[in-house]
């Protein structure tokens, strides 16, 4: 009998024990739900958001299209609070084409936020390394691109966004603009124009998806698209799934 008083006693001791120790580390998960994940993915364009500091986001999906599937692996690492360095690494086969695609280095760099008007501003520069690739895709060539992302929160519900940056040695201009619509926190959906424009070549494409809140820290996306005022229409759909280690 006095066994199971004193087990009785233990339990309750280590109930309590555990009820207060929950109720101290309360302040840090109301904290640590005020982190939310933000991703530049399924759309084109380049969000004005980095990753917060020391935190690290991994965004992954796959892209199919006609002759195409390429999965898409973007690793995101938040240096300070208004910059972040990412690693993209694309892989699969496109057309011919088929390994690993040239890894890329990249950074963004918050440079201003919303005032009234004037829109947030980032600063996105990407480097890709052609001696880092698979046989298919092997070069001694290092591509970059340059380019500016820009946003402005219409309301609480909608905001546009649009890139302007240039690529292939600056030949390329490569635009981008994005209307978003978030009925509440966890669903978001997107409709998108994005374009590249050079001497050689102009390509014009219209994209939309929907973004879902598994959890703040975790989402799932799925998006679709198609080329616009080309010979031959071409379609491609992705989806992915994304998670900030908090």
């Amino acid at each position: 009998m006095s066994v199971v008083i004193k087990l009785r006693t233990d339990i309750l001791r280590w109930c309590k024990s555990f009820i207060i120790f929950y109720l101290l580390l309360m302040p840090c998960f109301v904290k640590a739900q005020e982190v939310t994940i933000n991703t530049d993915r399924p759309d084109q364009s380049d969000g004005v958001a980095t990753v917060p500091f020391r935190k690290f986001q991994i965004e992954e999906g796959l892209t199919c299209a006609e002759k195409t599937i390429v999965n898409n692996l973007m690793l995101r690492y938040g240096l300070t609070n208004s910059t972040e360095v990412r690693l993209l690494a694309d892989a699969g086969k496109e057309n011919f084409l088929e390994g690993l695609q040239p890894l890329t280095l990249s950074v963004k760099q918050k440079i201003i936020r919303q005032h009234k008007i004037l829109p947030a501003v980032t600063f996105i520069g990407d480097l890709s390394f052609g001696q880092l690739a698979s046989y298919d895709y092997h070069s001694e060539q290092w591509p970059f691109s340059l380019k500016l992302a820009f946003e402005n929160e219409l309301s609480q519900k909608f905001t546009l966004s649009y890139n302007a940056g240039t690529s292939d040695e600056f030949r390329n201009f490569d635009l981008s603009l994005n209307l978003g619509y978030s009925p509440d926190e966890k669903w978001a959906t997107f409709i998108e124009y994005f374009s590249t424009l050079s001497k050689d070549e102009t390509a014009h494409n219209i994209d939309v998806g929907v973004l879902y809140l598994i959890h703040p820290l975790l989402q799932v996306d799925i998006a679709g698209g198609r080329s616009l005022f080309a010979k031959e229409n071409r379609y491609f759909g992705t989806f992915g799934i994304s998670y900030l280690f908090n």
